[in-house]
């Protein structure tokens, strides 16, 4: 406690920031979080948008892709010079050769009404063991196959579009197909599901995986690969149902501990699904430095506040050491040698504040309303009236030899008390000048005329007897007044008023007087 005190006294005060840097710390961690969880409500956004839009581009992509081929075939479908029996098949091969690669096939091929089918440079080849070919004779209508296996090699993957060939009796008398080629649907896949980080995957008319840029074995049933997802809002048999039912949609699941979002649809003229799925942390990882940036801002940011408010206390420090030093100050004015242990500033303010007022009256010294009507009196309206009191009273003299100085302190308190109501309503400020010498400043009257009332109210108020101890003591008092403006010079105010006063004393007492120059 001693050492304490010591160190009070050498103005050795410090402020520990350490709670401060420790709130700040919390403060900075605690955004962070927020700037992440913020991240990851954004990823899991952008993981719906993404798809769709992943899911759009590869959608539009492979049924523009097999409808184009359709409409082709139809389109030489319509000629003569393929739906023609008549003509030799060796022509119609010669012609579709030369459109093959022009259309980007990997090939055009004719086969007439007994499932042959003819190309050029190999012999022909019954396709009626194809349940393709034995569905588009029995039914007339175009077909568009699941990848298989076909070509000289027997192992070259393909896709397959073939529409019937009719003359103009109706019947079928051969179909085209054309072979689209593995390699460009897979192509179209990557290319459109990674732009927006997500995964594509083709399944065939068996739920089967026909192709995927997840890296799904070709052929497993897509079911399978889906085994160990936890799919939400959905199952695996409902999700199954909606493919073959054409119905198109999406669903979250998690794999391998990352949350997912998968949506899919049926690409047109086919009975191929396509599924988009967009994985949580790619999404998270490409927006992962955009957050780092702002949390790394938000430390910096934090920081600067940090060391503006260091600064800041460091300098509010310093108007406290000077505060305690002029405590300590007062402390040796008020105790000398014999300062009490358990003294503490309160009791220094209480001891040293009565010197601030007169002890009797209860209004200011006139040093503290010197310094308090200097201040007022720069502050005045100039559009108003403001004015310096000079009161003095006419008979404290004869009060004290009549009745004592006991009666003579009432009549002060009298005085005292009516002049600081004045100095309440008229927004001033009053003090005790000399023994029975009060000044007061009154601000903001609106014109001189107020001003004239307001003292005539107060002449008549400071004139008037007074019980004390079954005595009536009588008390009156003499007023002088100067006008102030905001350039008035203080003790020229006040030498101006005693001079009015002085004219009151000398012709009569008991009213007021403007000092007029």
């Amino acid at each position: 406690m001693k050492k304490h005190k010591e160190n009070k006294r050498n103005g050795n005060w410090k402020i520990s920031l350490s709670p401060i840097l420790r709130y700040s710390a919390i403060f900075c961690l605690l955004t962070m979080l927020i700037i992440l969880l913020g991240g990851a409500v954004l990823s899991f956004q952008q993981m719906e948008s993404d798809a769709r839009a992943s899911m759009s581009s590869v959608h539009a992509q492979i049924s523009r892709r097999v409808t184009e081929s359709v409409t082709l075939l139809e389109s030489l479908a319509s000629l003569t010079e393929f739906y023609d029996p008549e003509i030799p098949p060796s022509e119609k091969v010669k012609k579709l050769d030369q459109m093959s690669p022009y259309f980007g096939y990997m090939m055009i091929c004719y086969v007439d009404s007994d499932i042959t089918v003819y190309s050029d440079g190999s012999e022909p080849a019954s396709l009626a063991s194809r349940e393709y070919m034995q569905q588009l004779f029995s039914t007339g209508q175009a077909q568009v196959t699941d990848s298989f296996a076909a070509g000289a090699d027997g192992v070259t993957l393909n896709y397959t579009v073939a529409v019937p060939l009719f003359d103009q009796q109706k019947n079928i008398t051969g179909c085209l197909f054309c072979a689209i080629y593995f390699d460009e649907v897979v192509e179209i896949l990557e290319q459109s599901a990674g732009i927006h980080d997500s995964e594509a995957t083709l399944i065939g008319s068996q739920g089967q995986i026909m192709s995927s840029t997840e890296g799904f074995s070709y052929g497993v049933p897509m079911m399978d690969e889906l085994g160990d997802a936890v799919m939400i809002g959905t199952t695996a048999d409902k999700l199954q149902e909606q493919l073959l039912a054409a119905v198109p949609g999406d669903y979250w699941s998690i794999r391998n501990g990352s949350p997912c979002f998968t949506t899919y649809q049926r690409v047109e003229n086919t009975e191929w699904d396509v599924l988009c799925t967009v994985n949580f942390w790619s999404v998270f990882s490409g927006i992962l430095p955009s957050l780092l940036i702002v949390a790394g801002l938000t430390v910096m940011v934090c920081a600067g506040l940090l060391l503006i408010l260091r600064r800041y206390i460091t300098k509010q420090m310093q108007v406290v050491d000077i505060l305690v030093h002029s405590v300590e100050e007062l402390e040796k004015k008020i105790y000398q040698d014999e300062r009490p242990e358990d003294v503490d500033f309160n009791e220094i303010i209480r001891l040293t504040g009565d010197g601030l007022s007169d002890s009797l009256t209860g209004i200011v010294t006139r040093s503290v309303f010197l310094n308090q009507a200097a201040t007022l009196v720069k502050r005045t309206d100039p559009e108003l009236v403001s004015a310096l009191c000079f009161v003095d009273m006419d008979n404290l003299k004869y009060i004290n030899d009549t009745y004592g100085h006991g009666g003579g302190d009432v009549a002060l308190k009298s005085v005292g008390y009516i002049l600081r109501e004045y100095e309440k309503k008229y927004d001033g400020v009053v003090g005790r000048y000399g023994g029975d010498e009060f000044v007061l400043l009154l601000t903001d009257l609106d014109d001189e005329a107020e001003l004239k009332s307001v003292l005539g109210e107060l002449v008549l108020r400071l004139h008037s007897e007074i019980g004390s101890a079954g005595e009536r003591i009588p008390v009156q008092c003499s007023i002088g007044v100067s006008l102030c403006r905001p350039d008035s010079d203080l003790e020229q105010l006040i030498a101006d008023a005693d001079e009015a006063l002085y004219f009151v004393k000398q012709n009569g007492k008991g009213y007021y007087k403007i000092y007029q120059n």
